[in-house]
């Protein structure tokens, strides 16, 4: 609904000039609008990224990823179409060349130059969000980049107001204080006001701390009134540990067990920075801000009895917490978990007495260490058709590293499974 109405107070106010026979009118024109695409594709990426339950719960956050990954580009095509086809019109019509016009509007002017610092923010967070730069950014720099977009988005919006030629129309600036407002308003009340309630309500606070295996860790996570905190297995939270060391730095972790209204356990493996120090930073007591629970990633999302789980690594963390609920709701299971060695298997000894005490079949797979009873290798097609007879009868819930899990669809997808019976998660957020 709102890019019809962008198009017609755009038309309206600018239509004159783009089917007027002067080129230079035209390209101002064009330039008008892409700079109101960009904005509203802008504002967009914001509602993808901002934890929005109602959108997280319709879509789930793969799909909104995969959105704000594509939307990024999209508004990155207008964000830099803005200013090229205004400098262009204008240059023509003042009879100056490309850069001159270009020199002379940016440091004439006050807002121009806030609106091009604006670009350049959003141009270098797309670049290093596409590109082989990401991979060697920690977590906290690429999030503090994210969170500059916001300076961005204002230094825009104040251009937009006071120089944006199409916006004579007050029901039309009114429409766009109403969008921005509906934005930001969704933003703080979901990524920082809803987290801030639930810490005054339930004073979440590390009740202790177990290391599973070397470079694994529990958080037991307690607090207030934790029956009334709705959290599902399979889900994710977003911690900050407010610890004198590391509070300034929030990572998700999966929700490990079956959340029972006693406590929370996330499981941490040490793969960077932060979570590498956490064992000597961490202790009991430290106060928990926790952002979520988030995610899809549970059995409401389910339509069969029999389940199938396939797990990878770290990516047991929010099986087995699935993998217990199935388990207590009288569900049918099988787990598949793929390991290099048998001395990497997390929580090995928690799903042995799980097998024991509910009668499911576990099969653990090992790649790089021969076994003697067992299964050796990688989790690939033979052993899913092997292992899994009835495989069509069943759901599956997959979590792994990202090729893992891009391999492993693949395999189900070829052995005749239905897209819609495979359920994962990337678990990543802006």
């Amino acid at each position: 609904i709102h890019l019809p109405i962008i198009f017609y107070f755009w038309f309206k106010g600018s239509g004159e000039f783009i089917i007027s026979d002067n080129p230079a009118m035209m390209l101002v024109a064009l330039g008008r609008i892409s700079g109101l695409l960009a904005v509203f594709f802008i504002l967009l990426q914001l509602i993808f990224i901002g934890r929005t339950k109602w959108l997280e719960k319709l879509f789930g956050l793969d799909k909104l990823s995969i959105w704000h990954h594509l939307n990024g580009i999209l508004a990155l095509v207008f964000i830099l179409a803005h200013p090229a086809l205004l400098m262009l019109g204008y240059g023509q019509l003042t009879g100056n060349g490309f850069i001159k016009q270009f020199y002379e509007a940016i440091f004439n002017s006050n807002e121009l130059l806030a609106a091009f610092i604006a670009v350049l923010i959003f141009l270098a967070t797309v670049i290093i969000s596409a590109t082989f730069i990401r991979k060697y950014l920690n977590y906290e720099k690429w999030h503090f980049l994210h969170l500059a977009t916001y300076l961005a988005i204002l230094l825009a919006f104040s251009h937009q107001l006071k120089l944006g030629g199409d916006f004579n129309s007050r029901t039309f600036a009114l429409y766009w204080y109403f969008l921005y407002l509906g934005v930001f308003g969704q933003l703080v009340y979901y990524r920082f006001l809803t987290p801030a309630l639930n810490f005054f309500k339930h004073g979440f606070y590390v009740d202790k701390l177990v290391e599973e295996m070397p470079g694994v860790l529990s958080c037991y996570i307690k607090g207030r009134e934790l029956s009334n905190f709705k959290a599902e297995a399979g889900q994710f939270m977003i911690a900050r540990f407010l610890n004198k060391k590391i509070w300034w730095q929030a990572h998700p972790f999966s929700i490990s067990c079956s959340p029972a209204g006693q406590y929370l356990r996330l499981t941490i493996k040490a793969l960077g920075d932060f979570t590498a120090t956490l064992k000597n930073n961490l202790k009991p007591g430290d106060k928990v801000l926790l952002d979520g629970p988030h995610g899809v990633f549970t059995l409401k999302t389910s339509e069969r009895d029999k389940l199938l789980f396939i797990a990878g690594g770290v990516g047991i963390t929010p099986i087995r917490a699935v993998l217990e609920e199935a388990l207590l709701n009288g569900r049918q299971a099988i787990l598949l978990y793929g390991n290099r060695t048998s001395q990497e298997i997390i929580f090995k000894k928690e799903l042995d007495e799980l097998k024991q005490s509910h009668q499911f079949e576990l099969y653990y797979i090992i790649s790089d260490q021969a076994v003697i009873n067992g299964e050796q290798g990688k989790i690939d097609k033979e052993k899913i058709s092997r292992l899994v007879p009835d495989l069509n009868n069943r759901e599956v819930y997959l979590c792994g590293p990202a090729p893992m899990m891009k391999a492993v669809r693949k395999y189900l997808q070829e052995l005749g499974l239905s897209k819609k019976l495979i359920h994962f998660e990337n678990f990543s957020l802006g």
